[in-house]
């Protein structure tokens, strides 16, 4: 996994640059420059430098192009011709147009236009195009399964773009990072770019720290710009892995009663109030009772710490005179949910972590609402593109 430290803010070079300064042969200079003469035959020339900012150092990665003294005016299909006419994996397309799809939608709002009639000023031109299918590829060569973030910071005051003077954080950055954590702060100026912020968007589910991480390489990226307030104005991403999770035993409380006098949809009803008051799972078991009555066993698993509330669920929800509590131990594999990208379609699959065990196919669940819709959409079997789903997921968490 890579993890991404904005603690300065972020921008598309800036994070291009961090992921060369790794220093990983699955990813170098000459790769990118490969890549951009492919996308942009002629079009760009590249530079790698080393840069003090403050008190740190890091990569300085510079592409001229015709268009950087002026932006050309490029809308989402132009730049979607471009990527697609590049012979790359559907993979790295897939996530490079989101990024930009992204943007054309959080500018779309800010001026109150479809997404396809946004015309791309700063973020339309060659070296945000460099930027963004390069960091795509990157991840793809690096076998990058999952990325996180701290939550980034913005800087504050205004900035001069093509739209005039705005403030900061730029309108697009609010729109690509609506409901998440930023940290507004940083000395005045722009510190998160709108395409900084769109590449964390579509990597990045949430902010936070982690609480364990083994890191093998770290690359920092260094801004163009050199403000004297504020932290140094470079980005720090750290490629590694999660520690091996070990099979938690904990203690839970067993709830049950005895019910002979409620309806099917009433027992179901108490079901779902077991599980909203924060149960660990809920269960049903036929038995037979007195008077060769046909009853139910509502069984309910919690934390010691619900009793109170499972208590009061079981109460309001079933005609129980009583429940019998016992304790018991439970073993907990570590768990997590993913998103694997599969013909283009960003799919959620849950993640079992059995310890000293190898991953494996029984340790993955794509999330059924995902296929579900994805079947109704193209025709095609559940259990074909859930197929699939796993082959995508075992290949990129293997990589």
């Amino acid at each position: 996994m890579l993890y991404v430290e904005p603690f300065a803010g972020m921008a598309g070079d800036m994070f291009l640059a961090a992921l060369l300064d790794l220093g990983d042969p699955r990813f170098t200079l000459d790769d990118l420059r490969a890549l951009t003469a492919r996308l942009v035959p002629g079009e760009a020339r590249i530079e790698l430098a080393t840069a003090w900012r403050g008190n740190l150092s890091g990569k300085l990665l510079t592409v001229t192009t015709s268009e950087s003294e002026r932006a050309p005016h490029r809308g989402y299909r132009d730049i979607e011709r471009l990527v697609r006419a590049v012979d790359l994996p559907e993979s790295v397309v897939a996530r490079a147009l989101a990024v930009f799809r992204r943007i054309a939608v959080a500018e779309g709002r800010v001026h109150g236009c479809d997404p396809d009639e946004v015309h791309f000023h700063e973020v339309g031109a060659v070296d945000t195009l460099v930027d963004v299918v390069g960091a795509a590829f990157a991840l793809e060569r690096l076998g990058v399964a999952r990325v996180e973030s701290s939550a980034p910071v913005t800087g504050t005051g205004t900035v001069r773009c093509a739209h005039g003077e705005m403030p900061v954080p730029a309108p697009a950055v609010v729109e690509l990072l609506r409901g998440r954590a930023l940290l507004v702060t940083g000395g005045a100026g722009e510190r998160l770019t709108p395409t900084g912020a769109a590449i964390l968007a579509e990597y990045v589910t949430e902010f936070g720290r982690l609480a364990a991480f083994v890191p093998a390489r770290v690359g920092y990226g260094a801004g163009h710009r050199d403000p004297k307030d504020g932290p140094p104005n470079v980005l720090r991403v750290q490629l590694g892995t999660l520690p091996a999770a070990p099979a938690l035993r904990a203690t839970a409380l067993l709830a049950e009663t005895n019910l002979d006098d409620l309806s099917g949809e009433e027992i179901a009803y108490a079901v779902e109030r077991l599980f909203a008051a924060g149960a660990l799972d809920v269960w049903t078991a036929p038995i037979g009772m007195k008077k060769g009555r046909p009853g139910v066993v509502l069984s309910a698993l919690a934390r010691p710490e619900q009793r109170e509330t499972l208590e009061r669920a079981f109460l309001e929800s079933t005609s129980t005179l009583g429940l019998r509590w016992r304790e018991v131990e439970r073993t907990e594999c570590a768990r997590r949910v993913i998103e694997v990208l599969v013909e283009g379609r960003t799919v959620r699959v849950k993640l079992r972590e059995r310890p000293g065990a190898p991953l494996s196919e029984r340790d993955l669940s794509p999330e059924h609402d995902d296929l579900a819709a994805w079947a109704a959409e193209s025709g095609r079997s559940l259990r074909e593109l859930e197929r699939a789903t796993v082959a995508a997921a075992l290949s990129r968490l293997q990589t």
